[in-house]
C-alpha cells in the first residue's frame, strides 16, 4: 500500500520560519481572541525602517498585540478595530464583494474631522548582503516595498477638499459601526505569501479616525487578508515526461525514466493518477525502492546596485512511497495521491516572487545476489507540475471568468461603493471615452456662479474613476554583523547582471 505523509520543511541553505499553531492560524477576527505572534515580514520590515517592533500587524483572523507604551492612553480612550463579514474564513478573489464594519469604541468625547477605512497590497523584498570596501565588513539591509493599489473611502465625516480645510464633529462616548463595501476588480493580483524570509506579498485593512486641522488621530491594527487569484488549467490531454537518471556522481547513467501524467495542472483537493516507468541501464540492476516529494518552491529576488541578489525556500508538502514487487531492472508502478489545500496556492510569477511545484522521485536500485550496501546506486529526477484553483471544465461555469485580466494589463483598482447597495452603481450604460469629460464636466466650476442649488458640494465617489498607480519604495540600513537574524545569513549576490527579469 503506498503511503502518503504530510510535512513541512524549509529548503536547507534557508532559515527556517517560525510555525504556527493550528489554533492560532484559524482564530477569528474579534478581538476576544487571544494575541497571537508577531509576524516574521513585519518584524523584517521594522527592521529596515527602525520602526517600533510593537507596531500592530496582523492577519484577518488574529487579534491584537498590546501597544506600544507611547499609545497606550491614546488606545485606552479610544479604539478602532474592523470586523468582516465571514470572519476569518474569508478570501478575496477577483469580481468579489467584500463588506465589513469599523467598530469605534470611546469612552470619551472625541473630535474628529472623518473616519476613513483603507485597503492596499504590498509586495516586499529584502535581502540582507555583506559590504565591503570598507575598513571593516558590515552587513547591509536593502528593501523594496511595490504597493500595487492603496484606495480608500470615508465612512464618516466630511469629504476632505483641496482648497477648504475640514469641519470636525464631537463623537460621543459609546461603541460606534460604520459599516462598508468594497468590490474587488475582476482582475487577478498575485497571490499572498510569505516566502522565502524576506519576501511576502500581503493585502492589506486598516482603519483610520482623523483629528481636527491634521492634528494626531488614531488607527486601527492592520488585518492582513488572504488573496487568491483565479487561474484555470490547461484543457485536459495526457503527457510524458522522459529522461535519462543518472548516479549521483552526475556522470554515470543508471536508468530511463517516464513519468505519464492525465493532465498538465491540478487543483488543491484533487486526486492524482500518473504511471512512473523505469527500465534500468545496467543489465544486474533490479528496481528496490521508489519514494516521491510533492515540493512548494519559492524564489525571491531583488536587483542591488551590485548585481541580483536570489533565496530559495523549498516546502515539502506531502511524500510517499511506492510498493515495489519483483523486477528484472524493469518496472511500471502507479502513482496515486491527493493535492493537499494547505500551502498549495497557483503556480505564479510576481515582481520579486516565483512559485513553482515540482515532483521529485528518488529510485533505489540493487545489484542481483549483492547483499553490500555499497552495491546499492540510488538515483533521482524531477518533473514539473502545475497547480491552478479551478479545473479547465469550470471555464465557462464561473461568470465573467474569461474576462478576467492581468495586473500587469489593467488599471482597474478595487472601488468602495454604498454599504447599502447589492452592487456598485454600474458604468456599463456610459461609454469609457466619456467618462473624462463627464467627470471634468462635474468637477470643474462654471465661469459664471450658479445659484446656490446648483452647486456640487460633493461628487459621489462612484463617478470618479480612477486609474490604478503603482509605487515603489526603497530604503537601506547598514548592520553589524550578526544582527537581523530573521533574514538568516547575508545573501549571495549571484549575478553582475543588471537585468532582474525572470
Amino acid at each position: 500500500m503506498m503511503m502518503n505523509t504530510m510535512a513541512n520543511a524549509p529548503h536547507s541553505n534557508t532559515l527556517a520560519i517560525p510555525t504556527v499553531s493550528p489554533s492560532e492560524c484559524s482564530s477569528g477576527i474579534s478581538n476576544n481572541i487571544a494575541s497571537s505572534p508577531r509576524r516574521l515580514s513585519q518584524t523584517i520590515s521594522d527592521i529596515v525602517t527602525g520602526s517600533s517592533p510593537n507596531a500592530t500587524r496582523s492577519r484577518s483572523g488574529s487579534s491584537p498585540r498590546p501597544p506600544s507604551p507611547t499609545h497606550v492612553e491614546a488606545q485606552n480612550s479610544k479604539k478602532l478595530s474592523i470586523e468582516f463579514e465571514g470572519g476569518s474564513q474569508i478570501i478575496v478573489r477577483p469580481n468579489r464583494i467584500i463588506r465589513g464594519t469599523v467598530h469605534l469604541k470611546t469612552s470619551k468625547p472625541i473630535q474628529a474631522s472623518q473616519i476613513r477605512i483603507r485597503f492596499r497590497a504590498e509586495e516586499t523584498a529584502t535581502a540582507k548582503v555583506k559590504e565591503y570596501g570598507l575598513e571593516s565588513k558590515i552587513e547591509r539591509i536593502d528593501q523594496s516595498i511595490t504597493t500595487y493599489f492603496d484606495v480608500s473611502t470615508k465612512i464618516w465625516g466630511t469629504e476632505p477638499s483641496a482648497y477648504l480645510m475640514s469641519p470636525w464633529e464631537v463623537i460621543e462616548p459609546g461603541e460606534h459601526e460604520y459599516p462598508f463595501a468594497l468590490k474587488f476588480p475582476n482582475v487577478n493580483f498575485p497571490p499572498s505569501t510569505d516566502d522565502p524570509v524576506g519576501f511576502s506579498i500581503h493585502y492589506i485593512w486598516s482603519a483610520h479616525l482623523d483629528a481636527p486641522s491634521f492634528n494626531p488621530g488614531a488607527r486601527s491594527k492592520e488585518y492582513i487578508m488572504p488573496y487568491r487569484p483565479i487561474v484555470c488549467a490547461p484543457p485536459t490531454k495526457e503527457w510524458e515526461f522522459t529522461e535519462i537518471a543518472y548516479q549521483l556522481d552526475k556522470r554515470t547513467p543508471i536508468a530511463n525514466v517516464t513519468a505519464k501524467l492525465p493532465r498538465k495542472a491540478f487543483c488543491p483537493d484533487e486526486d492524482v493518477n500518473m504511471e512512473l516507468f523505469v527500465d534500468s541501464i545496467p543489465n544486474d540492476l533490479v528496481v528496490s525502492s521508489v519514494n516521491f516529494t510533492l515540493n512548494k518552491c519559492s524564489t525571491g529576488q531583488i536587483q542591488l546596485q551590485r548585481g541580483l541578489a536570489r533565496k530559495s525556500k523549498v516546502r515539502k508538502i506531502l511524500s510517499g512511497s511506492l510498493p515495489v514487487g519483483g523486477n528484472g531492472g524493469t518496472i511500471r508502478l502507479p502513482v496515486k495521491f491527493h493535492v493537499p489545500t494547505r500551502l498549495v496556492s497557483p503556480s505564479f510569477q510576481s515582481r520579486h516572487i516565483r512559485v513553482f511545484y515540482e515532483m521529485v522521485f528518488t529510485i533505489q536500485f540493487t545489484s542481483h545476489g549483492s547483499l553490500l550496501k555499497s552495491s546499492t546506486p540510488s538515483c533521482g529526477f524531477s518533473l514539473p507540475i502545475g497547480i491552478t484553483n479551478l479545473p479547465h471544465n469550470h471555464l465557462l461555469h464561473i461568470p465573467n471568468l474569461t474576462s478576467v485580466q492581468s495586473y500587469l494589463h489593467s488599471k482597474e483598482s478595487p472601488a468602495f461603493f454604498d454599504p447599502f447597495l447589492e452592487e456598485p452603481p454600474s458604468q456599463s450604460s456610459i461609454p469609457n471615452e466619456l467618462w473624462g469629460p463627464l467627470t471634468a464636466a462635474l468637477t470643474t466650476p462654471p465661469i459664471t456662479s450658479p445659484p446656490n442649488y446648483f452647486s456640487l458640494s460633493d461628487l459621489p465617489s462612484q463617478f470618479i474613476q480612477k486609474d490604478r498607480e503603482e509605487r515603489t519604495t526603497f530604503t537601506s540600513r547598514l548592520i553589524k554583523p550578526g544582527m537581523a537574524q530573521e533574514l538568516g545569513d547575508p545573501i549571495t549576490i549571484v549575478s553582475e547582471n543588471k537585468d532582474c527579469e525572470w
